[in-house]
């Protein structure tokens, strides 16, 4: 999914069939802090995609809290997108570990999210990645002692991906919306 002139920056998620109010909510938050700004709600899946220019994923995330954004669970940061197939999402992955992490090789786990139809298995995808990174000794696949977060949001035709620090990953949470909204 493309917007003309914006890249995605941002992913959030909120509860299946509040899409539409979260991405109202945060146009309202985000309006005069993000260049080209345009929120996507992708309807019956639970998520909203950011796009715009000039701002970070991080960046979404401190605005949508410090305007107390109330329908988002989560606002994961995106570094790169690319087209959900095994090579190219493979190829994305390399590429952002390559350039973002630092002291190779890291120690990685790959969490991975399926909303769409091109990638077969999440658990395969993140075996097809990891086994590329392993063999090139850029990172060790380590379940428990693990540094970093590859996340892999896969929506429609579209990969997403983040790489962040373990520790980073619990402060893109922003609520645990309550069962009456």
């Amino acid at each position: 999914m493309k917007v003309k002139g914006s890249e995605p920056i941002a992913i959030a998620t909120t509860r299946v069939g509040r899409e539409k109010a979260l991405a109202k909510e945060l146009e309202n938050a985000l309006l005069l802090e993000v260049e080209e700004l345009k929120v996507v709600p992708m309807e019956r899946m639970g998520l909203v995609i950011v796009f715009g220019r000039c701002a970070s994923g991080i960046e979404v995330h401190k605005i949508a809290r410090a305007r107390g954004v109330a329908q988002a669970f989560w606002i994961i940061p995106v570094d790169v997108c690319t087209v959900a197939r095994y090579e190219d999402v493979r190829r994305a992955s390399l590429e952002l570990v390559l350039v973002k992490a630092r002291g190779l090789p890291i120690k990685l786990l790959c969490k991975c999210r399926k909303r769409g139809m091109n990638i077969d298995s999440c658990s395969r995808l993140c075996r097809f990645v990891g086994e590329l990174l392993e063999s090139l000794g850029v990172v060790e696949i380590d379940f428990k002692g693990f540094e970093y977060v590859l996340r892999i949001e896969i929506v429609k035709e579209c990969a997403y991906l983040s790489l962040y620090r373990r520790n980073e990953e619990q402060t893109f949470r922003l609520s645990t919306l309550s069962c009456d909204l």
